[in-house]
């Protein structure tokens, strides 16, 4: 089932240190290599040399390179790279230089690598082919440039694959008909069978001794950040109680929080991916009972491995994927109350088999329409001629 005579270039948040990101890249090489020929495949990321420790022997080519491989298809390849936010967007040129020079390999908003690629990609006369599958889109500051741009990029895809509700809805606002609503990439059915036992086997207990925290600089509202300071004394309530808490962070760009911790000589775990496969790192999250995170991708890695999870609702992610979970989730909102997240820690552990079971429905309805998306793609690009 692969198109020889086609090469495809792949991007996404890669090779930046960041767990969600990196899983994604697995996830989707494993989409890609269904449809095309290994050898054909490129990723456009920072070149890091840990991306070969995870898929040894992938083509990795820096997307700011001028010489970079001419393609026949550029896939975005899941996650949330189209959006805008009012603090990170609005505060002019010399926030984001201050941004950039933090850290220049994580984008704010767009980011002059992929604007340079959807300018590319939008223009009339472009040869290339785009598509995008489990991606999430938005939000957007209404009628901003980098909206505009991408409503005319995604009206030239071939095929669109978005992974929530929110991104659908757009999409069909903008009038596109060529969108199907299906999965995260990670729910692909086998990626992680290697790793982590299936936990949800093993649910029966009588109460939630082990919580992760999963944390997330958010500086693109002052709401999204504002959970910060509720999040400690939960902590202090939850080890008062004779719960092992522990801190979380799937990127080492969380230098907000690190440092937090650090003031409060608070140990975290950390994704290090020059040291850690995703395997091992999952086989540590898996200790867990349950997880509070302002991640995304915690919450989904939650289900995963079959653990009731509380989002905190830093952006509108965090409430799309706490409803799509149903019982096996909690929504933290703001304005972020002790007693509010507390309340849903014991809601979980008094019905703990409940929450397990709710989350082992929605994995594996995600997984089939993730098996979708290699379906579908599969049918855009080797049943086209």
């Amino acid at each position: 089932m692969h198109q020889s005579l086609r090469t495809i270039a792949i991007e996404g948040g890669y090779g930046r240190g960041n767990f969600g990101d990196d899983a994604l890249m697995v996830a989707v090489y494993q989409v890609a290599t269904r449809v095309f020929e290994t050898q054909s495949i490129t990723f456009l990321c920072p070149d890091s040399g840990y991306i070969q420790r995870i898929l040894p022997g992938v083509k990795v080519v820096s997307s700011d390179r001028e010489n970079r491989p001419i393609a026949d298809i550029l896939l975005y390849g899941g996650g949330t790279q189209f959006y805008s936010f009012p603090l990170t967007s609005q505060r002019g040129i010399r926030f984001l230089f201050k941004v950039i020079a933090r850290n220049a390999l994580k984008p704010v908003c767009l980011g002059q690598k992929v604007y340079r690629k959807m300018m590319e990609a939008s223009s009339p006369s472009s040869n290339l082919r785009v598509a995008a599958i489990g991606i999430g889109l938005g939000p957007f500051i209404e009628n901003c440039n980098h909206m505009w741009r991408i409503k005319k990029m995604f009206s030239r895809m071939d095929y669109v694959a978005v992974r929530d509700v929110y991104s659908y809805d757009l999409c069909k606002k903008w009038g596109y008909n060529n969108v199907s609503l299906r999965s995260d990439l990670c729910y692909l059915p086998g990626l992680w069978k290697t790793g982590a036992p299936d936990t949800r086997m093993d649910n029966r207990i009588d109460e939630i001794k082990r919580v992760g925290i999963i944390i997330r600089d958010w500086p693109h509202t002052s709401e999204g950040d504002s959970y910060v300071g509720p999040l400690f004394q939960v902590v202090d309530e939850l080890r008062s109680a004779g719960k092992d808490v522990e801190y979380i962070s799937f990127a080492d760009s969380d230098s907000e929080w690190i440092k937090r911790l650090n003031d409060r000589d608070e140990q975290h775990k950390t994704w290090n991916p020059e040291k850690l496969a995703i395997v091992g790192f999952l086989e540590l999250l898996s200790g867990y009972d349950a997880f509070i995170t302002a991640r995304y991708h915690g919450a989904v890695f939650a289900s995963i491995l079959g653990k009731p999870v509380i989002c905190i609702e830093v952006e509108q992610k965090l409430r799309l994927v706490s409803d799509l979970f149903g019982y096996g989730a909690r929504l933290w909102t703001y304005p972020f109350s002790t007693s509010e997240c507390l309340r849903h820690i014991y809601d979980i552990e008094g019905d703990y088999l409940r929450s397990v079971e709710s989350m082992a429905r929605v994995v594996q309805e995600q997984g089939a329409l993730a098996e979708k998306i290699v379906d579908e793609l599969s049918k855009v690009y080797l049943h086209e001629l």
